[in-house]
């Protein structure tokens, strides 16, 4: 949004919460009358009870604030403290750290699936971790694994302070290789079936053929 958009929006929402105001002091007091088609909206003694009319335009002025500071509100980049000296600071986001860490842990054998999470603490970052592991290996063994070399990826390589590292197994599936090796078994058993009856046909021909014969 450029600069004269922001003057149009901030003068406007300070104009409807100013008109708020003086309504909701007007309904309890009737200290001026406004025209006769806002009289129809707001007074409350021909259009609505008290309490009603004083609820909308409460609503109305904490959406205009709600507005208003949001037009003013940055978002911030989430970052990690790297290093930092006199001369300047280092910093990565949140998004990188974890981008790492889940494509070196993807590496590891038996991982099949995962989602890291990366929380900033004072006294360092948290690594939460989502995982599908392969059901056939030892799932103590991995989770250490896995452990291990996120908070390595994170401290070694990425210079940064890990608190605590938590990981959650979220299932266990099939490996895919596996799974293409059932699926051809499957096929080639369902192809033998479909032409075992076409053989017996043939040994049944052959015998009838030969009883005939003799």
């Amino acid at each position: 949004m450029n600069v004269f958009n922001k003057i149009v929006v901030v003068l406007l929402l300070i104009f409807l919460i100013c008109v708020s105001i003086a309504s909701l002091v007007n309904i309890f007091v009737g200290y001026f009358k406004w025209s006769d088609l806002v009289l129809k909206v707001l007074n409350p003694e021909y259009s609505m009870n008290k309490l009603t009319a004083a609820f909308l335009l409460t609503v109305v002025i904490i959406i205009s604030l709600f507005l208003l500071l949001l037009e003013f509100y940055r978002k911030r980049i989430k970052v990690a403290n790297i290093s930092s000296s006199k001369t300047g600071n280092a910093m990565v986001t949140l998004e990188a750290i974890g981008g790492q860490i889940k494509n070196e842990v993807l590496s590891i054998e038996g991982v099949e699936d995962l989602s890291v999470k990366i929380i900033p603490g004072k006294t360092g970052i948290i690594i939460n971790m989502n995982t599908t592991l392969n059901e056939n290996i030892d799932v103590t063994e991995k989770v250490q694994e896995i452990i291990e070399k996120a908070s390595s990826v994170a401290s070694d390589r990425l210079g940064l302070k890990v608190s605590k590292t938590n990981l959650t197994v979220t299932g266990l599936v099939a490996a895919e290789e596996e799974s293409k090796e059932k699926e051809n078994l499957n096929t080639d058993s369902r192809e033998v079936k479909q032409g075992s009856p076409v053989e017996a046909t043939g040994e049944s021909g052959n015998a009838t053929g030969e009883e005939n014969i003799k």
